[in-house]
């Protein structure tokens, strides 16, 4: 009972709109720091709906949600491009709503996540995964202590840039370079990349180098270009593509109808697939 009336409010946006209706909505969700979200026939996705997050309201009210609502078109190249065989690395995996179909089309996935608030649920929904790792660091250029952005509206905001213009808390949290955790012999190669850091891209990139260079460097990386944000880490448009580039990669901008030729002029937020030239 409690659950249906707190989705109809939250479905009313009354928490936004009607006064002392988020302080109501606050109550309600007081006991609620691991809720369970049916998607599919995925195991579980655990999500905290104390502080009325958006992104994790929006789960909430839309539960039991289908897989492939929540971002189509990369769900739908992740089809297309993961095979059977692959081990698959979650770079920014958040909630771990794309590490769910990792999971599902691949051999193996880690899943690399920095915000401490997100890593409990994060942990429940991987602990159901028998193919899944979690890694609790950030991925960046070099080892060493890094300062994280957590937004307070909005946790997918969250970054190595405060870009978000939002009420923000930063914290430390421990950084690594992808090669320099490779070289541990802790995790395995990766095939397919996924990178979603909030313009911090080229960082875990840069910190990749070797495995880049790499005869055997990652099949296909899909990342996101988000130059509001990048900007703020001294990164200019597009430098993450032409790293990529740089490496024998070529890239192509991820659109509703499928993967097109990366334009000159795209939107200042994108998503890209990046495939190795020799193995299309």
């Amino acid at each position: 009972m409690k659950s249906v009336l707190l989705k109809t409010l939250l479905r009313k946006r009354i928490h936004d709109r009607v006064r002392g209706g988020h302080k109501l909505s606050r109550y309600l969700t007081r006991n609620m720091d691991s809720v369970p979200i049916r998607i599919d026939s995925h195991p579980p996705l655990y999500v905290d709906l104390r502080s009325l997050d958006e992104h994790a309201v929006q789960l909430f009210i839309s539960d039991p949600l289908p897989a492939v609502n929540h971002e189509r078109s990369l769900t739908e190249l992740f089809d297309r491009v993961i095979r059977p065989t692959d081990v698959v690395f979650d770079v920014g995996a958040n909630l771990g709503l794309h590490t769910l179909t990792f999971s599902r089309l691949a051999k193996e996935v880690v899943a690399f996540e920095p915000n401490p608030s997100l890593i409990p649920n994060l942990r429940k929904t991987i602990a159901n995964l028998q193919n899944a790792t979690l890694c609790d660091v950030c991925l960046t250029s070099e080892d060493g202590t890094v300062q994280f952005h957590i937004s307070e509206w909005d946790h997918m905001l969250s970054s190595l840039s405060n870009w978000s213009g939002q009420p923000t808390r930063t914290i430390d949290v421990p950084g690594r370079s992808l090669d320099s955790l490779l070289s541990t012999g802790s995790i395995p190669k990766p095939d397919v990349l996924k990178v979603d850091v909030e313009g911090a891209e080229l960082m875990v990139f840069r910190g990749a180098e070797r495995l880049l260079s790499q005869t055997d460097s990652p099949r296909a990386i899909i990342f996101e270009e988000l130059n509001s944000s990048s900007r703020k880490l001294g990164i200019a448009d597009g430098e993450a593509a032409e790293f990529l580039k740089a490496k024998g990669y070529t890239l192509y901008l991820i659109t509703e109808e499928g993967p097109v030729p990366l334009p000159t002029e795209r939107p200042t937020a994108a998503n890209l697939l990046a495939v190795k030239s020799d193995n299309r």
